[in-house]
């Protein structure tokens, strides 16, 4: 009888679109085609596979996928193999061959590992979660897996918003992965030598280790009016309210000294190293800015090793230095110094993805010999100052115009801003705002070489995001997002501005699915049973199915993203607990509401 491993070279890989996204073999691969090792850890400790439900592309590109990875592996008696979603040409492939979901490296069926890990970055990432649990030969819902079957486990930012994939998920690991993770391998590892049973494994989880929540031993109560009544936990021990997990320090995640290097195309080929996580700024629209506090800082002597000995390790020139906010670490202009210093002999750029250019005027026109200048890159959010202010954002007019025209001066010749519309107390004469204020960034260029510049304006349409103080708000309907749209676009014609705009049904599912209680978890189902797959992809994003699953479900979309929340009513978040506690959101709502009444 063939192997696995033998039918997926056979019967799999030739005719597969792409096959060296399938093939497993990366540089800095850990277990490459090492059937023995999955073997091995399978009979005396834990096997895990980590899932990222989305394409090769996407996932290979995940820092967050490829820290766990690492963790994992260097643990003893783990061992830690991956997998990505297939492409709809390949899941048609594997079904027709019956062929399992299997492991990247071990060649290993998902449904033998012990934990099944997937990193929920993305709302509309859901569907693909089952497309991998049904390939895999999984059950879809957590209630009707048995022994045979892998815990399947779940977090990154949609661990803070569980219940619509509550059904799905036996575990949710809230918070920075690294301690849980570690926690519950060890758990898994030590109660299957004492042939503990799944439902066994599975309440000691959530009784003992923070951060976790098993959405199967909670049950919701829903008031006549469709509102959450109560979330009860259906045995004792386990904790009302879940508290988020979070590292004390940098020194509790590994350095990325040996990252995987794709072996086909990524959205990102390049060293990333985290040199901060959490965001001191507090904008009041932004979840992971409230939910991955408090700020915790690498210091720059471990930043500088990473880089070069993940330099060394790939092959790689360059290196993108990541967090939520990178103008926020609190020594940059040291650190760029000592990475320039380092890294332009050998010819490797550095890249700062996130510069804020209220805190950077100083910095930017010495930039230009060891920072890579590809478009410099505003995060204005608003038009105005009235709404940059109601929604927390920290910076004036005055200091984008000067530190865009510092730019200038220093050879960049395009600007990307982003903006937001739908914001609370949002009115037409803030929607011109956003067109004139990129005209005024556009003219900021004449003083330097009588030119004007190119201006890339993306706008994004505002989900009240559970977690912040914006979570209380209605999401503006499609016929004003719309209505924006062509106002904008009229705006530009004949201009050096030019306007992408997210796509707007996508941002309005973003927010039932954020926002959602466990009953959306069947309309989840409902359309991918009507063939659902790769919803975040222009080319495979369906709307008309998503509206069709959720009226065949009885559910209302404008229930969960247009309806304002009481402020008493309690939502299918809370009893995942904010860093900072829900009277901070509060009384942060009620300043977004005094500035707002400011008009």
């Amino acid at each position: 009888m063939k192997s696995l491993a033998q039918r997926i070279r056979e019967e799999f890989l030739p005719k597969v679109d792409r096959p060296g996204q399938y093939i497993g073999l990366e540089i800095n691969a850990r277990h490459a085609g090492d059937v023995d090792a999955f073997a091995a850890a399978k009979a005396d400790g834990v096997a895990v596979a980590l899932a990222f439900p989305d394409t090769y592309a996407i996932g290979i590109s995940h820092l967050g996928s490829q820290i766990l990875y690492t963790m994992l592996n260097d643990t003893p008696g783990c061992v830690c193999d991956r997998a990505y979603c297939p492409t709809p040409d390949a899941e048609t492939i594997l079904r027709q061959a019956n062929l399992p979901l299997f492991g990247w490296e071990s060649r290993a069926s998902l449904r033998e590992f012990d934990l099944l890990g997937f990193s929920l970055a993305y709302e509309l990432c859901v569907t693909n979660v089952l497309t991998m649990l049904d390939l895999a030969g999984i059950p879809l819902h957590a209630a009707d897996r048995g022994e045979g079957d892998p815990i399947v486990i779940a977090g990154d930012a949609l661990a803070d918003t569980p219940e619509p994939m509550a059904d799905f998920i036996d575990l949710f690991l809230v918070g920075d992965g690294e301690l849980p993770l570690a926690a519950l391998a060890k758990l898994v590892a030590d109660m299957k030598r004492s042939h503990a049973t799944r439902d066994e494994i599975l309440l000691q989880a959530a009784r003992a280790i923070p951060g976790i929540y098993a959405p199967q031993f909670y049950s919701p109560r829903y008031n006549a009016d469709g509102t959450l009544a109560a979330l009860t936990p259906t045995h004792s021990g386990l904790p009302t309210r879940i508290l988020r997990s979070h590292i004390a320090s940098m020194d509790q995640t590994p350095p990325m000294t040996a990252p995987l290097v794709p072996l086909a195309e990524a959205v990102h080929d390049r060293v990333a190293v985290e040199i901060m996580r959490g965001c001191p700024n507090g904008c009041r629209f932004c979840q992971a800015g409230h939910a991955r506090l408090p700020v915790r800082c690498r210091r720059i002597d471990d930043i500088v090793a990473t880089a070069q000995a993940a330099i060394d390790a790939t092959g790689h020139h360059e290196v993108s230095l990541l967090s939520l906010s990178t103008s926020d670490y609190p020594n940059l202009s040291e650190l760029i110094d000592r990475m320039t210093a380092q890294f332009t002999p050998q010819h490797v750029s550095i890249s700062l993805p996130s510069l804020r250019v209220d805190s950077q005027l100083r910095e930017l026109p010495r930039l230009t010999s060891g920072v890579r200048k590809g478009g410099l890159t505003i995060a204005a959010e608003a038009g105005s100052e009235r709404l940059r202010r109601a929604i927390g954002k920290d910076i004036t007019e005055d200091n984008m115009l000067a530190g865009v025209q510092a730019a200038y001066r220093a050879g960049w010749r395009s600007v990307k801003v982003y903006f937001m519309a739908g914001l609370p107390g949002e009115t037409d004469a803030d929607i011109d705002e956003i067109f004139d204020l990129c005209q005024r960034l556009s003219f900021a260029r004449k003083p330097v070489d009588n030119q004007r510049g190119s201006i890339s304006a993306s706008v994004s349409w505002a989900v009240p995001k559970p977690h912040t103080p914006m979570q209380w708000c209605a999401m503006r309907d499609a016929t004003y997002f719309w209505a924006v749209r062509s106002r904008l676009r009229e705006y530009a014609q004949r201009t050096p501005v030019s306007f992408k705009f997210h796509w707007i049904e996508r941002s309005l599912l973003e927010a039932v699915l954020c926002r959602g209680d466990r009953r959306v978890g069947a309309a989840i189902e409902a359309v991918w049973r009507a063939g659902a797959r790769m919803d975040s992809w222009d080319e495979h994003f369906n709307y008309a199915r998503w509206q069709t699953a959720f009226a065949e479900t009885g559910l209302d979309m404008a229930f969960y993203a247009h309806r304002e929340l009481p402020l008493e009513e309690l939502t299918p978040w809370d009893h995942i607990a904010p860093h900072r506690g829900r009277e901070f959101l509060l009384k942060e709502y009620q300043r977004m509401r005094d500035v707002i009444a400011e008009l």
